[in-house]
């Protein structure tokens, strides 16, 4: 027998009018609260949870390479070595006209960096009647890209990988036995001198007489005048020097401090 048939009919144990209404009436309302709330939960199911909101996709910042294939320079046509030992010895180019030109970086395949970041050298192909479709690019911070089909696809340069007899950044400008001085130190003549460095601007020839700083191929290094006694040299490797005292001590100018 049901419960409710229990409380309709009035079998069971025999009590009074008001004892029995009082009982009916809580067994009723326990009755509706379990049907009640199974249908609340049958109605209004847990809501799913939210999917987590997708992150925004990396940026390169400028001069970030890390997404392109790498190539070592030995693995690369024996002329991309000779014109690789050219722009570390500033020329002479078999294009003068269009060897040192700024690269624009018009298909936009190369990370996006100010005007005049990156400069484009002709590769020569032997037997070509022109200057073909092989170029090095290179950029401010020292960046090397080898592009064969004429700015479609471009890869890093490995130069540790095989740099022939002109030596490379990694031979040439081993800054490691120079202390370093940060960036957001210098003051701010020095920081506007290195901003335009790195946005392509060309300076004096430094001759390295001194030797302080590594020796390395004639042009290499270019000249920035700050203040009355400090000035900015760089390095086609990518190396920025400061010398507060005419060319006395030398630090290595650390860009990310």
């Amino acid at each position: 027998m049901s419960l409710l048939t229990i409380i309709r009919s009035g079998y069971g144990p025999k009590m009074t009018n008001n004892k029995r209404s009082r009982v009916a009436a809580l067994l009723l309302a326990l009755v509706m609260t379990f049907f009640g709330g199974v249908g609340l939960a049958e109605a209004s199911p847990a809501a799913p949870a939210a999917p987590a909101a997708p992150s925004a996709p990396a940026q390169n910042s400028c001069g970030d390479v890390s997404g392109f294939n790498h190539a070592a320079l030995s693995s690369l046509p024996a002329q991309a070595t000779t014109t690789y030992n050219l722009i570390l010895q500033g020329g002479p180019f078999p294009y003068p006209k269009n060897d040192g030109v700024v690269f624009t970086n018009v298909e936009q395949i190369l990370p996006s960096c100010a005007s005049a970041y990156y400069h484009e050298y002709t590769v020569p192909t032997p037997g070509a009647s022109n200057r073909g479709t092989r170029r090095i690019i290179t950029g401010k911070a020292g960046e090397f890209f080898y592009t064969g089909d004429h700015y479609k696809t471009f890869s890093v340069i490995d130069v540790s990988g095989g740099g022939g007899g002109g030596g490379g950044t990694k031979q040439c400008g081993d800054t490691s036995g120079l202390t370093q001085v940060g960036l957001s130190t210098l003051s701010s003549a020095a920081q506007s001198v290195v901003s335009d460095v790195q946005a392509g601007a060309s300076g004096a020839v430094y001759q390295n007489r001194e030797g302080v700083i590594p020796a390395c191929a004639a042009n290499y290094y270019e000249l920035f005048p700050v203040g009355t006694s400090d000035r900015v040299i760089s390095g086609k490797g990518g190396e920025l020097f400061y010398t507060p005292d005419k060319f006395v001590t030398f630090k290595a100018i650390d860009l990310t401090s």
